[in-house]
């Protein structure tokens, strides 16, 4: 193993974990702007709160195979 495959090895492993506690903010996040929104505020809000949520976790599934692989080879 060289010293570049260490480095990009712990440089994913870094941004696996950011994406990991990005997806996990998202997912736990209090819903407090539901409380002063329109029902179609409401509706926009969540909306595009699961599109975040869902490419979110679509990036972070990416970078954990990404990680996998470069341990496995």
């Amino acid at each position: 193993m060289t010293v570049n495959w260490m480095l990009n090895a712990a440089g994913l492993f870094c941004i696996t974990i950011g994406s990991l506690l990005i997806l996990l903010y998202l997912w736990k996040s209090p819903r407090f702007a539901e409380d002063w929104l329109s029902p179609e505020g409401k509706h926009a809000y969540s909306k595009h709160r699961r599109l975040l949520i869902v490419s979110v976790a679509l990036l972070a599934a990416w970078h954990v195979v990404q990680y996998f692989a470069v341990i496995l080879l």
